[in-house]
């Protein structure tokens, strides 16, 4: 595979593996706190792994830049929607 097939992989391994990792922790345990950390953490840590892969692979400075700034991005969008999904799920558990 190529390295930009792998960076879109990662890119969506490091989008849905936290998010599915809180819901499925938020199911089981109904803390929203525990389950949102968890997952933030989780998140942070394949980001971090992915923007260190991505810069080693990568020659043109622009496009390092670029994908690390879609990293980052993505990593936010994942901690917005994950906690409003956990909110939403904690809600309807507890009525």
């Amino acid at each position: 595979m190529s390295n930009a097939v792998l960076y879109w992989l990662f890119l969506g391994i490091t989008f849905a593996v936290p998010f599915v990792i809180g819901v499925v922790m938020m199911r089981m345990t109904n803390r929203l706190g525990f389950s949102f950390l968890l997952s933030t953490a989780l998140n942070i840590a394949m980001t971090v792994a992915a923007v260190y892969w991505w810069k080693s692979v990568t020659t043109d400075k622009f496009q390092m830049m670029f994908g690390m700034a879609f990293y980052g991005v993505s990593a936010v969008n994942v901690m917005v929607l994950e906690f409003f999904a956990l909110f939403s799920i904690r809600k309807k558990l507890n009525p």
